[in-house]
């Protein structure tokens, strides 16, 4: 019996499932997309989990054709890796993690001509957490602030599709492959290959998904001033408390901390509603928002 048949016998009667090693092809689809465009899977690995002061120790991406109309994934146009030195010792849970050691990153830096040339001709960066590669990547490189993001990770419903972790080697095995991870190339050429995938419960296609939610417009509302006493109810509408956020009240004075949320554009006017009745009743009113497209969703410019 050839391989196929192998693992038909061993599925038949449901007591195995059979999954395959990520082996990422030249092409996923053949012909000429109707709609071309370029789009980034990007990811990185770093010093730490925090976006404002640690470093990134290790960028990969693999740049990709697909049909904007159908989402479609055709050839895989380029890739990328590199390390970065941090310039400090790695801590042992990262190297235990990345497997990356201090050794492997002395005196070498990322090729930001390489990463920026490629990102400018993407019409889509994706990630599998964008909030935390996107902040990242724009700190070390301002020039990438104008990109258009997507997340695997937020931009698809996995809860819908009956997946109920959002690790990347999860779903990647709830999907039927499994890969070398945390790794950047490795993550980065995984998430790709998890676009390419139907989704089990919805039948959509994984990257149609994806393209619909980054295309959706939504709102951020900062409850600017709100009451002491509504934070019970802010937190139970679904604001988290931004504690490092700096506004200017109604005297001039700057303040630190606001509760925050982030909604779908077509239910703006009922949050608008709701801020005014139940949080600021009859004081006045002093929320403000920003708008959100796939330009700035992800990035610290969503907060400002």
């Amino acid at each position: 019996m050839n391989n196929k048949e192998i693992i038909q016998t061993l599925e038949k009667d449901g007591l195995y499932k059979v999954i395959t090693k990520l082996q990422t092809p030249k092409r996923y689809h053949e012909g000429s997309p109707q709609t071309p465009r370029i789009g980034m899977v990007l990811d990185t690995e770093t010093t730490g989990l925090d976006t404002a002061k640690d470093k990134i120790i290790e960028l990969g991406f693999v740049a990709f054709e697909y049909d904007a109309s159908t989402g479609f994934i055709y050839r895989i146009l380029h890739n990328y890796g590199g390390f970065e030195d941090p310039k400090e010792s790695l801590s042992d849970i990262v190297k235990q993690v990345t497997g990356i050691t201090d050794d492997m990153l002395t005196g070498q830096s990322l090729d930001d001509e390489e990463i920026l040339t490629w990102m400018h001709k993407s019409s889509l960066i994706i990630a599998h957490n964008a909030a935390f590669d996107r902040q990242m990547l724009e700190r070390r490189l301002p020039q990438s602030k104008d990109s258009n993001w997507a997340c695997t990770f937020n931009d698809i419903d996995w809860q819908v599709e009956n997946i109920s972790s959002l690790k990347l080697d999860y779903i990647a095995y709830k999907l039927g492959y499994f890969f070398e991870g945390h790794r950047a190339v490795n993550d980065a050429e995984a998430t790709l290959h998890l676009l390419t995938k139907v989704l089990p419960e919805s039948g959509k296609l994984a990257m149609s998904e994806l393209l619909n939610h980054a295309r959706v417009q939504s709102r951020r509302y900062f409850a600017v001033g709100a009451p002491f006493d509504k934070k019970d109810d802010l937190k139970e509408r679904g604001y988290r408390w931004l504690a490092d956020y700096v506004y200017t009240d109604n005297h001039g004075k700057s303040k630190k901390g606001v509760w925050s949320k982030a909604v779908k554009q077509e239910e703006t006017k009922d949050e608008e509603v709701w801020l005014k009745d139940s949080v600021y009743s009859s004081q006045k009113t002093a929320f403000t928002y920003n708008d959100i497209t796939a330009n700035n969703r992800y990035s610290m410019q969503e907060f400002q």
